[in-house]
């Protein structure tokens, strides 16, 4: 049986080489770091977002996705799921989408009143 050469790194341990840090040491070092420099002319060239090329972009990326939208979300969070097995049939509102939105009802409808009467009396 042949034994496999493993790299020379693998059996490489810091701790046992002794080495003084000087400053010699320490500019022969290559940064791992470093930036490449390209060349400008490699770069392509930088468009100016308007608010026109900003609003084409956003209706591009929502055509793309039938599912994302801001009435979707709120279907989603306020009606029940879909019925697969019958995708026509309408949607009936979550239980607790009726209690919130009753609740948001009668504030308003108690502020309305009340500022109401207070400006009448």
């Amino acid at each position: 049986m042949r034994q496999e050469q493993l790299p020379q790194y693998w059996f490489c341990d810091a701790m046992e080489q002794e080495q003084k840090i000087t400053a010699a040491a320490i500019l022969r070092r290559q940064a791992l770091s470093e930036v490449p420099k390209v060349p400008i002319e490699t770069l392509p060239v930088c468009q100016i977002a308007t608010a026109a090329s900003i609003s084409k972009a956003i209706r591009q990326r929502f055509a793309q996705r039938p599912d994302a939208g801001v009435m979707k979300r709120l279907a989603k969070v306020a009606l029940e799921p879909p019925n697969p097995f019958n995708p026509n049939t309408r949607r009936q509102p979550r239980p607790d989408a009726v209690i919130l939105g009753a609740l948001i009802l009668v504030a308003l409808a108690s502020v309305f009143y009340f500022n109401i009467t207070s400006v009448a009396g």
